[in-house]
């Protein structure tokens, strides 16, 4: 008699996990019949285009009677022009903070840093790019010696001070205690960018008579713009940082402690075990972040629009704007009809959009996939 209520239970959970089981598999269906789908409209749509001239595809001006602003070429060169300063900004700080983090950072305080380091990954984009638009671009345009000189100043105010810390007499070794240098590093930041602010301004005094824009076309001949690839680099930057630190600190954390033990057993300090071992045999993962943060970057709208100054040129100079394809699409597909030659243009725009990020992110989740085998 109670063999037949256990039956009926396993029945029952039998069943439940077939019907859990089907339904996984539809929503996998489903998904990749979505975007089949949407592959499949884009190339519907965009098929007609590739019948009109090839320099009104690629070139920088088109045929007759269309805007040069419709040229496609300009638009992939801003994509890419976007997507690498951002990632000059952000690979060094988003890798250097993740090592950190995960080799030298007491525990308590990185389960107190980490969750608000991924708290920035869900401020909207639109707010960094109207911050970066309305005031960062304006006080970059007026400070921009203090930028050039921001990097000197800081890491000299850097190394003195843990030069100094390091140096200390014995009474204040309450300093050296782990998790403080912290506190030390932001003061040295924020010094030395005080610094580069004064000295920036001792020598617009002194050099510049007319603003930066006569300056850079009388002194280096380069065109200077308020919006420029600087500026998207530094706002984009903070928008990417999240995501390659949080992968890259998983990927340096992933490394087994066999490694380090081994290492500093040789008589290796930390950091020379963190710089020459730990950080190549993360690279992989390392790499991952990277290329998720360049799709990222690639992907970007509303940034873009607040900070590049959407100006359709192929341009390479940090000084100057340029137009990015997904910037293109959100501002000129309002105002373009369908079956137009524009509503083509644009629909490739994002054709050329989905397939990079596509592309970037498989090469990423395979080369993570790659990195859990080996530590596996």
């Amino acid at each position: 008699m109670t063999d037949r209520p256990q039956g009926r239970r396993l029945d029952r959970r039998r069943l439940l996990d077939l019907l859990v089981g089907r339904l996984a598999a539809l929503g996998g269906v489903v998904l990749i019949l979505t975007i089949l789908s949407v592959f499949a409209v884009i190339l519907w749509v965009i098929f007609p285009l590739f019948s009109s001239p090839a320099e009104y595809r690629w070139g920088i001006s088109g045929p007759e009677g269309i805007d040069a602003g419709y040229g496609i070429l300009p638009l992939i060169s801003g994509t890419l022009k976007g997507a690498v300063y951002t990632l000059l900004f952000a690979v060094p700080v988003s890798v250097l903070a993740a090592l950190y983090a995960s080799q030298f950072l007491p525990r308590v305080l990185m389960e107190r840093l980490k969750p608000l380091v991924e708290i920035m990954a869900a401020v909207p984009s639109v707010v960094l790019g109207f911050i970066g638009g309305v005031w960062l671009a304006p006080f970059l345009a007026s400070h921009v010696f203090a930028l050039f000189l921001a990097p000197v100043f800081i890491s000299g105010a850097v190394v003195a001070a843990f030069l100094t810390r390091h140096h200390a007499p014995v009474r204040f070794r309450s300093f050296n205690l782990p998790g403080r240098e912290i506190w030390l590093l932001l003061v040295a930041v924020l010094a030395g960018g005080w610094l580069a602010l004064e000295c920036g301004a001792l020598l617009e005094a002194a050099w510049l008579r007319a603003g930066y824009e006569t300056w850079f076309a009388e002194s280096l001949g380069l065109t200077f713009t308020q919006r420029n690839a600087i500026v998207v680099g530094m706002v984009m930057g903070l928008a990417v940082t999240p995501v390659i630190f949080t992968l890259s600190e998983e990927a340096l954390s992933a490394v087994p402690r066999s490694f380090l033990e081994g290492s500093m057993s040789l008589g290796a300090t930390r950091w020379q075990t963190a710089v020459h071992i730990v950080l190549p045999a993360a690279g992989s993962g390392i790499l991952a972040a990277v290329l998720l943060g360049f799709s990222r970057a690639i992907g970007e709208t509303m940034i873009v629009l607040f900070v590049s100054g959407n100006v359709p040129v192929l341009d390479w100079s940090a000084f100057t704007g340029f137009r990015a394809l997904s910037a293109s699409v959100a501002l000129d597909l309002p105002n373009a009809a369908p079956d137009d030659t524009l509503y083509r243009v644009l629909f490739f725009a994002a054709f050329l959009l989905l397939v990079s990020t596509f592309a970037i992110n498989t090469v990423a989740e395979l080369v993570r996939r790659r990195l859990r085998r080996r530590y596996a």
